[in-house]
């Protein structure tokens, strides 16, 4: 084993007690990319072939750190050996036996000083500065194939594909098993042994080595746990892939201290306003607003909204986001017509914690407002469209056309109509036109639009806005095609 080598080796282990213990900061970082920087120099000059895949297997594990900080990952190939450098045993040569004179010996001896001083340089040069003796979790050297740079996936849960159903970086307290899924881009060889270890402040915390791979597999997934089965204490963890008991990728993750919790619930009627507990009849969208802590992957989180002390909303998700945050809850009727005057409760909860919940009214009567319309070619009794298009376009055949749309707020004596146009043309309204009259003040209408006789509509772009005391309310866009004559 060469003097460069032990060197690099010593520098190796320094960087990998630093890392066990916590460090990620900026002098941490270069240090390492020197490393990998020195590593690649020394290839020029380590001949063996056991300490030049050891060299890629240290710049490849160290590699990952960096990736992880940077989002870069490093050159990691080594320098070809310099001339002259032997890879492997070298033919006999007959000796000969011929004397130099001595200028001849002069210039050896110039070329050898020349030489000693150049490896005393380059040792300098890779040197590493004093660092005091790893105690913790020493990384076991020896000899291993190059391993393909690996990868390394932890969350909650088994997916269909048999890794994390949901992948994490932050897991809630009380934790007990994390799924991890480790992944090389080409199958390990059939007869290479690998395992996993899971360290804490320094500590392991858990390990597995010793198993094999599964022949042509390119990935591996495994329940990672404590040996007493006990929850995962809060902190930073981080997850090693070994091959050979040699760590070649990790992942780190962090397990939280406190419990999930949402507060700061609050209402308003836009979306970055402060919390109110009374709104003036009218408004169409409700924002409630709540901060939560503590949330991490998988966890359920519930959204409720009750109305007079009836349920009209409920959401729930399994939480993917940020553990601290702000989030909000967007509630409207549907067709955005005005929500109705009333008590009103919002609760949000996570887990199996307590909701958070926040009170407020809308005073008022509601204003007459009519709703999002539909363009349907026919309507059934209660109001259910009947052959709509999701382009709003119709063929050259079109005789007939609906308009259909909810309405609410409505009383005797409220002057409403509805203009259709052609082409930016306003089209006159039949004269024996009939619809439905409206039942209530708020429920569901419908008017029509045809040629009064009976004839196909003609092609062109088409509109129908419905007004209340002359101000438009609500508008929709349709299209009826030419005809074309079959060729």
């Amino acid at each position: 084993m060469s003097g460069l080598f032990n060197t690099l080796q010593e520098r190796y282990q320094v960087l990998v007690a630093r890392k066990e213990k916590g460090e990620a900061g900026e002098e941490f970082l270069e240090d390492v990319s020197s490393f990998i920087a020195d590593a690649q120099r020394a290839g020029a000059a380590i001949a063996d072939l056991g300490e030049r895949s050891q060299l890629r297997a240290w710049m490849r594990f160290l590699a990952n750190t960096l990736y992880d900080a940077t989002g870069t990952y490093p050159d990691t190939s080594l320098q070809p050996l310099a001339r002259g450098q032997l890879v492997g045993p070298q033919p006999e040569r007959e000796e000969k036996r011929t004397l130099l004179p001595p200028l001849g010996w002069a210039l050896v001896g110039a070329a050898v000083l020349v030489i000693v001083a150049g490896s005393l340089l380059f040792s300098h040069l890779v040197a590493p500065p004093p660092s005091p003796t790893p105690t913790s979790v020493p990384p076991t050297l020896t000899s291993v194939p190059p391993t393909p740079v690996a990868g390394i996936d932890v969350g909650v849960g088994r997916g269909d594909t048999g890794g994390p159903a949901l992948q994490a970086q932050v897991f809630c307290t009380g934790t007990t098993e994390i799924i991890g899924q480790f992944a090389v881009p080409a199958p390990l060889p059939a007869d290479a042994h690998w395992g996993w270890r899971l360290t804490r402040a320094g500590h392991i915390a858990a390990a597995q080595s010793s198993l094999a791979w599964e022949t042509g597999s390119t990935s591996s997934t495994v329940r990672v746990t404590l040996p007493d089965g006990n929850p995962l204490a809060a902190g930073q963890y981080e997850l090693a892939f070994l091959v050979e008991d040699q760590p070649v990728a990790n992942r780190t993750f962090e397990v939280l201290a406190g419990k999930p919790q949402v507060s700061n619930v609050r209402a308003s009627d836009v979306p970055s306003g402060v919390g109110y507990t009374e709104f003036t009849s009218g408004i169409r969208v409700l924002y409630v607003t709540y901060d939560y802590e503590g949330l991490c992957a998988g966890l359920s989180v519930t959204r409720a909204i009750y109305f007079d002390g009836e349920r009209v909303h409920e959401s729930s998700e399994a939480w993917s986001g940020t553990s601290v945050g702000s989030g909000q809850l967007e509630y409207y009727q549907p067709g955005r017509l005005p929500l109705p005057s009333g008590e009103y409760e919002a609760a949000l909860g996570v887990g199996e914690e307590e909701p958070q919940r926040v009170n407020f009214t809308i005073v008022g009567p509601t204003p007459p407002t009519f709703g999002k319309i539909i363009i349907a070619l026919g309507v059934q009794p209660d109001g259910t469209p009947i052959l709509t298009a999701p382009d709003n376009t119709f063929d050259w055949s079109t005789k007939a056309v609906y308009a259909i749309f909810d309405y609410v707020g409505m009383s005797p004596g409220v002057e409403w109509q509805v203009v259709w146009m052609r082409n930016g043309q306003e089209l006159p309204r039949p004269e024996d036109f009939r619809d439905v009259g409206m039942d209530g003040t708020d429920g569901k209408h419908w008017v029509a639009y045809y040629d009064e006789g009976r004839s196909v509509l003609p092609g062109g772009s088409y509109s129908v806005t419905l007004y209340i005391d002359s101000d438009p309310q609500s508008t929709a866009d349709f299209q009826i095609l030419y005809y074309k004559p079959p060729e």
